[in-house]
């Protein structure tokens, strides 16, 4: 397995080098979704794609109250969902309550084994001549 990247050409204006500058972007050719991941998982055991289906749809549910509770949660290899927030600063401690506090949002931290996998996947241009069409 290796990730597509493609080549893109960008305008840099600020910094020590402005100018036009070239790099590699990822090439993401589809999202998956959980319907594709119950059906390999089925496939690759011996779970029904429903029994499946049922207990991906709940562990969402289950990740997404934890996260909405405050609280981290973390998934063995792949890394941790956390949830954060953006706040306005305020030059005293009594000016500062929930409505100091801009937007809530969840990052995700990946795990020092699932980085690496990632670098180990390998990198390869995507290509990206059309074929089957008539001029």
């Amino acid at each position: 397995m290796s990730i597509k990247y493609v080549k893109v050409q960008r305008n840099i204006h600020t910094g020590s080098n402005p100018g036009t500058r070239y790099l590699a972007r990822i090439f993401r050719i589809n999202n998956v979704t959980i319907d594709q991941i119950a059906k390999e998982i089925s496939d690759a055991t011996t779970v029904s794609y429903p029994d499946v289906l049922a207990a991906l749809k709940a562990f969402e549910i289950h990740v997404s109250d934890h996260i909405t509770n405050g609280e981290a949660v973390k998934f063995g290899i792949l890394g941790m969902f956390a949830p954060g927030i953006t706040a306005t600063a305020k030059t005293t401690l009594a000016q500062v309550d929930a409505s100091t506090i801009k937007r809530g949002y969840c990052r995700f931290y990946p795990s020092v084994a699932f980085k690496d996998s990632i670098n180990k996947a390998g990198f390869e241009e995507a290509n990206l001549d059309i074929t089957g069409l008539q001029s």
